[in-house]
């Protein structure tokens, strides 16, 4: 099995360098941004949409990109009109296509593409399509030590690099077909289970950067708005947003990978074969009733996507699958009497047959009950046992006091991370 890897090197680069790798992510995005426009026009004038190998062919030697670059943006861009063309035809009328003009874009090369001179990788800049001339291309140094295996695709983003490296592993696959089930959220993260013993990942900690952030973020941008745009004041404020921002990303990233190698580490001693999570394409879906602004902001930080993504491949490497189900009704469904109701708290309490449970347990029941079953929920075909296990996927650190803000004359910002 071919196994993919994704690292990320930060760049220190001098300053010629600096201004190729700025001028192929300006390009790209003046090429997203002609597709966008491109896509705007067909839709309004109801045209018919051209495929991929006509766009390919329309953009070729029109930008300052290798030939495998453009057809990489392009590549991605159809991906997501293809995304939201099946959002949309399953309800999901918010989902929009791509619309924002992009400053920068990060470019990407293939494998194929890709040439590797000791301790240096080579990425080609193709034709200038005014000059005729070839550009220079981008040279970037790669640390001593980075994961063996072939590289095969390269991402340039703002200071660092983004590196694909893919291996041969060896999978075993396990001996009995046993299934399982994972309902995700936010005050537990996931709670997956065999019908016998439950594992919940508690997500308090996750929704304390997050809170933390955001916190930080409002009362920076609160101080900006103060400010002329691009005074030197204004820019040691972006900076310091930045600082905010690069710091959470890590340490959400972190925690979701430690996350995931716990159910990892789950699926394996069970030998579980197959995981069944919720649909989260499903979470604001047909809502009648808006939430709140507070519930909003929860559960657009939440990741839980990149949560599921991670999950995917490090199931994968073990020989258990990942398939994503529907979820409704099943934190409502009594598994007890099949009594329909919401309920408050973390506690299931059914006001028919008079059943408590855990609220998140009885969801992960009820999604394997379902699953099983082929869409219907079976009362009293399984029982949530409350043997369940709490884990923190990590022990988060509270932030160390910046010294950024108060140099610049800014309040202490403290952006705290509960243990959760």
């Amino acid at each position: 099995m071919k196994s993919n890897r994704v690292i990320q090197i930060r760049l220190q680069v001098s300053t010629t360098l600096w201004q190729q790798m700025t001028d192929a992510r300006l390009e790209s995005a003046r090429l997203w941004n002609k597709m966008v426009k491109l896509h705007l026009r067909f839709r309004k004038h109801n045209r018919k949409w051209p495929t991929q190998a006509q766009f390919e062919k329309h953009f070729a030697r029109k930008f300052r990109l290798h030939s495998q670059t453009i057809q990489a943006l392009i590549g991605k861009f159809f991906a997501n009109i293809d995304s939201t063309c099946t959002n949309r035809a399953n309800g999901d009328k918010r989902a929009r296509y791509p619309y924002k003009e992009k400053t920068y874009f990060n470019p990407v090369w293939k494998g194929q593409h890709i040439k590797q001179d000791n301790n240096y990788i080579i990425l080609p800049m193709g034709i200038d399509p005014h000059s005729r001339k070839r550009n220079l291309a981008i040279c970037v140094r790669l640390p001593e030590q980075i994961p063996q295996g072939k590289i095969v695709q390269a991402e340039l983003a703002f200071g660092k690099l983004l590196l694909t490296i893919q291996n041969e592993i060896e999978v075993e696959k396990p001996k009995v077909e046993k299934i399982a089930a994972s309902d995700l959220g936010s005050i537990h993260l996931a709670v997956v289970t065999d019908s016998t013993n439950s594992l919940a990942l508690v997500g308090r900690g996750l929704r304390s950067i997050n809170q933390g952030k955001a916190k930080a973020l409002a009362q920076i941008s609160q101080l900006q708005s103060r400010c002329e745009k691009y005074s030197r004041r204004w820019k040691k404020l972006q900076a310091t947003k930045r600082k905010i921002l690069r710091k959470t990303q890590n340490q959400t990233h972190n925690l979701l990978h430690k996350a995931a190698n716990e159910i990892v580490n789950y699926c394996k001693e069970k030998e579980v074969s197959k995981l069944v999570v919720g649909d989260i394409t499903e979470i604001n879906r047909n809502k009648k009733k808006k939430s709140s602004r507070r519930l909003n902001q929860e559960m657009g930080l939440l990741s839980l996507g990149v949560f599921v993504g991670y999950l995917k491949y490090k199931l994968a490497a073990i020989g258990t699958e990942l398939e994503s189900y529907s979820e409704s009704y099943t934190t409502k469904t009594c598994p007890a009497c099949g009594h329909k109701h919401k309920p408050k708290g973390r506690q299931y309490h059914c006001p028919k047959c008079g059943f408590i449970g855990v609220r998140d347990e009885v969801g992960a029941i009820n999604l394997l009950n379902k699953f099983l079953n082929k869409g219907e929920i079976k009362p009293q075909s399984l029982i949530p046992k409350g043997n369940v296990k709490y884990l923190r996927p990590v022990r988060l650190k509270d932030f160390a006091k910046r010294s950024s803000p108060t140099d610049i004359g800014l309040p202490s910002i403290h952006v705290l991370c509960a243990d959760g």
